[in-house]
Order: C-alpha cells, then sequence, then structure tokens
C-alpha cells in the first residue's frame, strides 16, 4: 500500500479531470469583504505586473478517488476560485475561466448533503440571479448560503471597478492558466482524526519566515539573544510587551520604564541562557516525505510564563493589519534605506521573502544584520504604539480597528486600553481599508517618520495626524509612480513630490460604480474631521469600515417610474448621486424609491451608514439639481483638505 502524500503543482486548467466536494465536517464558507479583497489585489497587481508570468497563491489538501477529489484543506480559498470563475464568465463570455466551472454537465464544485447550495450555485450559471440575491429571504435564512451571495456581489463589484471591460478576457485566463497552487494528496486509506490531529496543531512545513531567521541567525553570535529579539516581534497577535516578558523573563519588570522598550539594550532585558532552546538547522521537509504510519498524534507543549500569574490588568486582545512577513519587508526597505542601499527590487510580497533577504545573507555582515534586529524590535514597538489594529470587544466578540493606548498600573504591570476616537484613527482607517491590503505601503513611510519623531507622544498627537494626512494625500494624487516608489520616495525627508491628479477633474466625471473607492473613504474622514451637526449617537458611533459597493441614491432601475422617472447619464452617475456602502447596506435599499431611503436611513438608530448618506437625506428632494449641488459641496470639502494639509 502506498502510504507517501504526493505533490503537485496545478492551475484551474489542469483540473479538468476532477471533480470536487466539500465534505460535510467543513464549516460553511466563511470569507469575508477582507479576505477577498486580498486575494483578488493579489491577482490583479500580478496581472497587470507581469501577466505571462507564473503566480504561486497556496496550497490545498484533497483526498482523491476515481476522479472525485474531497476538500480537507482550503476549501475558502477553493470556493472563492470557483465564485471569481463565475463572476468574470458572466461579465464576459470569452474567457476560457468558464470551463473550470463545470465538468461536462455537472457542477465542478459539490458539497455533501448540502444540496441547497448546489441547487443555488446551480441556478447561478442559468442567469444573473446573484446581482439580485443579496435581500432575499431564501437567501438570509441559510447560514451555508449567505456568505456565498455576499462574495459574489463583492467579486462582482470588484471586477466591474478595477478591470478593463476590454481586459476581462485576459484577466479570466491568467487566473486559469497562470495562478498555480500547491496540491497536496492524502494516501487513500487514511485516518482524518489523526492527520488533523498532526497538521492542525503542529503543521507540516516551515514558514518562510523561519527560514529566513535560521539564515540570519546562522551568520552572528549571540544566537540565543537575537533569536529572543525576533521571537518579540514574531507573534502580531499580541502586543509587544507581552511578547517580551515571555521572551525575556529574567527581566527587572517593576523597574523597566515605557521609554527603555526603545532601543533594545541586553542589560534591561535579560533571559535565563540555554543553547539547547534555539536551532538554526534550517533543514525542512516536504508533505510527500511524510509516510502516514509515522505519524503520531501531536500533543500540545505546557507554556509557562514567569512573573505573569496572578497579573491585574485590563485585557485587550488584538489582530494586526499585517502578518508578521509584511512587517520583515516594511522593516528590511527601513533598513536598506538607513544604510544607504537602494529599495529592494520587483514586488512586495511575503511569498518572495526569502529571495528578497538572501541580499542581507549575501553580504555576510554580522553587524549589519545585528543592526537590522535591533531596527525590528524598535519598528515593533512603534507599531504596536502607533498604528491601529483589530481589537475584539469581550462581550460582543465584535472586532474593531482601534489605537491603543499603552501604560503601566502601580504593580509595574503593562495594560492597554482603547482610544476615545480620533481624527488618526479615521484616518488610518481609510488607509487600510483603500489601500492593497497585502503591502500598505503607507507603514513603511509611517515608521520611517515615528522612528525620528515619535517623542514618545501619544498615537494620537496632532503633529502625527499631519504628517499621516501629507502622506495620504501625496499617495493619492500622484499617479505617475508606483505606491511602492511613492513610499521609498517619501523616505527622504527633502522629498518634492508634485501631484499630477486634479480631484476636481476626477469628480466631476459621471462614472458610476467606475469611481475609487477611496474617494468615497476619504471624503468620509474629511466629513467625521469637520463635523457640522450635533454629535448624536449615532454619530458618536460612527466608523469607518470596509465598504465596497457603490450604491445610487436615486436609483438606476426604480420600483415606482411614475414618483422616479428613470434619468440618464452625468446626473445618475454622478459622484453626487452616489454612497459607498457595505454589501448588506447596499442591499437593503435596492431600487427602493429615494423616499423610501430616506426613512430607511432616519429609522436606524445605532449608526450612519455613512456620513455622505446624512448629508443627502437632509434634503426633502432629490432630482439632478440637488444632484449636482452636493457634488459641487462634496467636492468643495475635499478640495478645502487638501488646500490646508
Amino acid at each position: 500500500m502506498d502510504n507517501k502524500f504526493k505533490t503537485a503543482v496545478v492551475n484551474l486548467e489542469s483540473l479538468s479531470e476532477l471533480d470536487f466536494i466539500i465534505p460535510t465536517y467543513q464549516r460553511p464558507f466563511v470569507w469575508g469583504d477582507e479576505q477577498l479583497k486580498k486575494l483578488l489585489d493579489d491577482f490583479y497587481l500580478s496581472f497587470q505586473n507581469n501577466p505571462d508570468s507564473v503566480y504561486y497563491v497556496s496550497t490545498f489538501l484533497t483526498k482523491e478517488e476515481e476522479g472525485v477529489a474531497e476538500l480537507i484543506d482550503g476549501q475558502q480559498r477553493f470556493t472563492t476560485l470557483w465564485l471569481i470563475s463565475l463572476v468574470i464568465s458572466k461579465l464576459t463570455p470569452n474567457s476560457d475561466i468558464i470551463n473550470f466551472l463545470k465538468k461536462k454537465d455537472k457542477l465542478r464544485l459539490g458539497f455533501e448533503i448540502r444540496t441547497e447550495v448546489g441547487d443555488f450555485l446551480e441556478s447561478l450559471l442559468e442567469d444573473d440571479t446573484y446581482r439580485k440575491i443579496q435581500d432575499s429571504e431564501r437567501i438570509i435564512k441559510q447560514p451555508y448560503l449567505k456568505n456565498i451571495a455576499k462574495a459574489l456581489v463583492f467579486i462582482d463589484g470588484y471586477i466591474k471597478q478595477k478591470v478593463p471591460q476590454n481586459r476581462l478576457d485576459q484577466f479570466g485566463d491568467y487566473i486559469y492558466r497562470k495562478v498555480e497552487l500547491v496540491k497536496n494528496t492524502t494516501p487513500q486509506k487514511i485516518d482524518l482524526n489523526k492527520l488533523f490531529s498532526t497538521i492542525n496543531s503542529s503543521g507540516v512545513q516551515l514558514e518562510q519566515t523561519d527560514i529566513v531567521k535560521a539564515n540570519l541567525l546562522n551568520l552572528i553570535d549571540e544566537k540565543v539573544m537575537y533569536g529572543k529579539i525576533w521571537e518579540t516581534c514574531e507573534n502580531m497577535s499580541n502586543f509587544f510587551e507581552r511578547n517580551a516578558r515571555t521572551s525575556f523573563p529574567e527581566s527587572n519588570w517593576s523597574s523597566i520604564n515605557l521609554n527603555e522598550y526603545l532601543a533594545f539594550d541586553p542589560n534591561t532585558f535579560k533571559y535565563k541562557a540555554d543553547e539547547s532552546d534555539l536551532s538554526t538547522d534550517s533543514d525542512s521537509f516536504r508533505l510527500d516525505d511524510i509516510d502516514i504510519n509515522d505519524l503520531e498524534a501531536y500533543r500540545h507543549p505546557e507554556r509557562k510564563y514567569k512573573n505573569e500569574v496572578g497579573r491585574e490588568s485590563e485585557e485587550i486582545y488584538c489582530r494586526s493589519i499585517i502578518n508578521f512577513g509584511q512587517f520583515l519587508l516594511h522593516v528590511y526597505r527601513l533598513h536598506l534605506h538607513k544604510e544607504g542601499f537602494d529599495d529592494f527590487k520587483g514586488t512586495f510580497h511575503v511569498n518572495r521573502l526569502i529571495e528578497i533577504f538572501t541580499e542581507l545573507e549575501n553580504r555576510n555582515n554580522s553587524d549589519e544584520i545585528k543592526r537590522f534586529f535591533k531596527l525590528m524590535w524598535d519598528a515593533r514597538y512603534l507599531f504596536d504604539k502607533y498604528i491601529i489594529k483589530f481589537v475584539t470587544d469581550l462581550d460582543t466578540k465584535n472586532e474593531s480597528l482601534e489605537l491603543v493606548n499603552f501604560n503601566r498600573n502601580e504593580k509595574s504591570y503593562y495594560s492597554r486600553s482603547r482610544f476615545e476616537k480620533s481624527n488618526s484613527l479615521m484616518l488610518q482607517s481609510v488607509l487600510y481599508f483603500t489601500g492593497d491590503y497585502l503591502r500598505q505601503y503607507w507603514i513603511t513611510t509611517y515608521l520611517a517618520y515615528l522612528l525620528n519623531n515619535h517623542s514618545n507622544s501619544l498615537a494620537t498627537e496632532v503633529k502625527h495626524l499631519r504628517y499621516l494626512e501629507k502622506i495620504d494625500n501625496i499617495f493619492s494624487l500622484v499617479n505617475s509612480r508606483t505606491d511602492k516608489e511613492l513610499s521609498w520616495d517619501l523616505l527622504e525627508t527633502d522629498s518634492n513630490i508634485k501631484p499630477d491628479i486634479d480631484t476636481e477633474r476626477e469628480l466631476i466625471k459621471d462614472h458610476g460604480t467606475k469611481f475609487k473607492h477611496y474617494w468615497f473613504q476619504k471624503l468620509e474622514y474629511i466629513l467625521w474631521k469637520n463635523w457640522e451637526f450635533d454629535k448624536t449617537k449615532e454619530f458618536l458611533n460612527y466608523r469607518i469600515i470596509s465598504r465596497n459597493s457603490v450604491e445610487h441614491i436615486y436609483p438606476q432601475n426604480p420600483e415606482n417610474r411614475n414618483q422616479h422617472p428613470a434619468i440618464e447619464g452625468e446626473a445618475l452617475h454622478s459622484f453626487g448621486n452616489l454612497v459607498l456602502l457595505s454589501v448588506s447596506q447596499n442591499s437593503e435599499y435596492s431600487n427602493k424609491s429615494v423616499n423610501v431611503k430616506r426613512s430607511m436611513f432616519k429609522e436606524k438608530k445605532d449608526t450612519y451608514d455613512t456620513l455622505k448618506s446624512f448629508y443627502i437625506f437632509q434634503k426633502d428632494k432629490w432630482s439632478p439639481v440637488e444632484i449636482k449641488k452636493h457634488r459641487e459641496e462634496m467636492i468643495s470639502k475635499i478640495k478645502e483638505h487638501y488646500n490646508h494639509a
């Protein structure tokens, strides 16, 4: 019996002989806007930069028998690929990606026992139902359908806004042939419980970050200490000072001041040296080297945190807006600039981490590598203190972006508490939600500024906000350079970058759904900062969140033609007639009349959909005349912001 795993690199075209089944034990499709945008951003950027090159996206794990592949792992991404294929095939029937939807006459993607999902996907192949499904009672009540329905609407909106109509065929073909995945296949007779226990708990491969760490430590002495520095920075889902307590348990925490965290000092941060706890062996292994008979059930190690027993502080749990690999790339760019080198060539992507760090390894300068580690320590401290992160409310379990204060209580424990909502939080939220999720280039520039100008002041300090506004304005008004080039050029204190985009000329067009989402979110920040009305509960609860669905206030296809005769052209698709909503918010309004939408807006007691909507629904009438006036008013506010920055 063959007990070996099999590994192959595949694209969607090469999977033509397989049917895929998502087994009963898998959770429903749960990907939201953030994950979808990350994947689509990656595909589209790679397509734009080099449409002839292969792009490696991920791995998935199957158990296969007689042409049917059971998706054991990777079903969220795989389902997304099928949904992207569906949307592209609806927008352009000429792309070969349409071949991925079916195998002969049968849906290529099936769901064990969840027949309603299969029936729903089958129905989508027949017509454009997914553009009308958001408010369907049948969908809302089905937990296995509602997120798929939302994902389809998001993907449809993203592709329409980003991809030119004349390039849709090529974009679909690129995903079909050039996006490659690693398909790992289990032996046919396998104990899945044993497999899950081993793979899900312990992992089966090293991350690129682990390999970079091993390679760098291999070139310096004091490996244990610098390894501890790395470990302190590595866990992005915990706060820096908590990681430091774990990595340096012998430190005298009662005497360490907050400002001592910057500029790592081995006399302050101490560990109990144990050479056996660090390995610099960079050998890795592959799935196809594993014999299933050799696997043992994984046992979780016990972890003890010295001096943490009885800690009394406000517990806040966080999720970083970037992962550790992305953070390393930001820090490496800061390091290159500080050392007098040019920026690294090529794309900013964690998949290139080993390749990018090879130049540092090849220089084989132990002092330089140590400087990089110490810079990483400083940057991670500043990142935690000054940059937004997702924080979970322990009562509601909801996540929200927050700036978090770093303070110390009378028992010498450090605690975190949320700042009140601020302009800094709102602007960073705009930067995060409108930027490239996988890169967030503004972080390189902002960290460089903070390294020299933080002054240990609060994250909400006005001078920091002014700098953020400056770089945001530059990123939004320069089209002649890439964001990667801009973020590097802005590291120079005397950089003099001239804008080449005219905001008014951009916003007086009748772009409709093609308007950049950035302008809507930037306007929300400007309206928040300069709010002219009462600060009601709805306003105080308002946040800048992920919004990706453009809504026409005067409907494109009015339900009541007598009350709302159809209008065309400039007024209908004007910036004045549009707001940017979340998919769920957009589904509520659909093609309802303006009066109905106004009533729905005013009945909401929690928060405003958007602040721009508030301005619109203050008006009793909404005709082409009011649309034009509103557009002029909003453009005026945007121009005033840029003029005063």
